[in-house]
């Protein structure tokens, strides 16, 4: 991107992780995006959205957006914002049009629900022997993604709220028997 404007302007264009000593034009990345308010600038270009809303994981969405209402508050007061996109009716992008997280908010609970994942329902990583995903069912989870990882089984799981208790329990007996040799919280789904 650099390249390509610099050939087509007569002022200097340079990458910058820095936009406060920014006197013409600036290229960043999602790293250039800081806190640090608006820079009263012409014109902020949020260059290829569709590729950092498909990063993975859950809250790549949500971190994307972050990014881009942060970088379009940077041309107020009176700076203009263009966003290239080929899906300008996604609530994410409609959420950064409006100025309004609420529509990607909304989206995102259908979403992550159908993914087996809905917001407030507390999900673990469990790592142990074969034989892990069937003990897990007794703990009757929400949801469960298993795969297997060398000799070691990994598994996503999804717990009802009022099943954590069971959930615990089970898990604590199972880490005892040597089936469980890892347990991690997964607190950003």
């Amino acid at each position: 991107m650099e390249e390509w404007l610099a050939r087509l302007v007569d002022v200097p264009v340079t990458r910058t992780d820095d936009l406060e000593q920014v006197s013409a034009i600036a290229v960043g990345g999602p790293e250039a995006v800081k806190d640090v308010g608006p820079l009263d600038l012409d014109l902020v270009g949020i260059l290829d959205a569709d590729l950092a809303a498909r990063r993975p994981g859950l809250a790549a969405a949500e971190r994307a957006l972050a990014v881009w209402m942060e970088a379009a508050g940077w041309a107020r007061p009176n700076g203009r914002v263009v966003v290239q996109t080929n899906r300008p009716g996604d609530p994410d992008i409609q959420a950064l049009v409006q100025g309004n997280p609420m529509r990607h908010y909304r989206a995102e609970l259908q979403r992550r629900a159908a993914a087996g994942f809905p917001v407030g329902y507390p999900v673990f990583r469990v790592t142990g022997r074969p034989g892990l995903r069937a003990a897990l069912d007794g703990t009757a989870p929400h949801h469960v993604l298993a795969t297997t990882l060398g000799e070691q089984t990994v598994c996503l799981v999804t717990v009802r709220p009022e099943g954590l208790g069971v959930f615990g329990r089970v898990v604590r007996e199972l880490v005892d028997s040597g089936i469980v040799s890892r347990v991690e919280a997964e607190p950003h789904l």
